[in-house]
């Protein structure tokens, strides 16, 4: 990830280099609280751990001296991948579910791309108390990736609240042991209406033991949490947004 400036270009004077850096999220600290998001007319509770753009933004602040003006932070989805891992998140208004795969869970990304142009993928976002299980099936795959997501967490709720307005999902799938990508863009029919129907369950206090609470439940998936995804399209790998210094 890195960022740049461009100082408004005056006459006679030669446009100056970009200023670059890289950003690294250990370097925010300390408390974060914000409000909650609007989704389906409803206030979600307050977030209490920062997204990727806050602490993009945090950082941003942090590099450049106040009144600097807009600051264009360029990222991709990629970059954010955790290996074995599904990260879900809301990057400038863009729902998406970034994975990286590992050889445990599958030797490579062969046919897996095709696969997911000629049939899609499914995912289930299944309500619980505190917290919502969110399932991704992918085709030609022989694993469920499961991932519990806590209504807290500002990632979170910025993939909520894009989903909700768009019924859109991008793909970003990629495998821990070769540099292909996989970027789709899907339709997500019927996500608002499975949304909303678990928002008064997601947005109870979390379990003490989140852990213990998935894997209760997960032997199974729900049907009436069912959510299709089809490929419209490729999803941009890069992205800019603008920060105010």
């Amino acid at each position: 990830m890195a960022w740049w400036r461009r100082k408004k270009q005056q006459a006679g004077r030669k446009q100056p280099p970009m200023s670059v850096s890289v950003f690294d999220p250990g370097a925010v600290t300390g408390s974060f609280e914000r409000p909650g998001l609007m989704v389906g007319g409803r206030r979600l509770p307050q977030i209490t751990a920062p997204s990727i753009m806050d602490q993009m933004a945090a950082q941003t602040r942090q590099g450049f001296p106040a009144g600097t003006g807009p600051v264009h932070v360029v990222t991709s989805h990629s970059t954010h991948a955790e290996a074995g891992s599904v990260v879900y998140m809301g990057l400038g208004g863009r729902a998406a579910i970034v994975v990286k795969l590992t050889r445990d869970q599958r030797r490579n990304l062969l046919d897996v791309g095709e696969a997911i142009e000629d049939n899609g993928a499914s995912l289930y976002l299944d309500a619980h108390p505190g917290f919502l299980r969110a399932s991704l099936a992918l085709p030609s795959m022989d694993i469920d990736l499961d991932t519990a997501m806590l209504v807290g967490l500002g990632d979170v709720q910025e993939f909520l609240a894009a989903a909700h307005a768009t019924e859109t999902v991008e793909l970003h799938i990629s495998h821990a042991t070769h540099d292909r990508l996989l970027n789709f863009t899907c339709a997500a029919p019927g996500l608002r209406e499975v949304l909303e129907a678990g928002l008064d369950l997601i947005t109870l206090p979390a379990p003490a033991d989140l852990r213990g609470a998935l894997m209760a439940v997960n032997d199974s998936l729900n049907p009436a949490a069912h959510i299709p995804l089809r490929v419209t399209g490729r999803a941009e790998l890069a992205m800019t947004l603008e920060v105010d210094v």
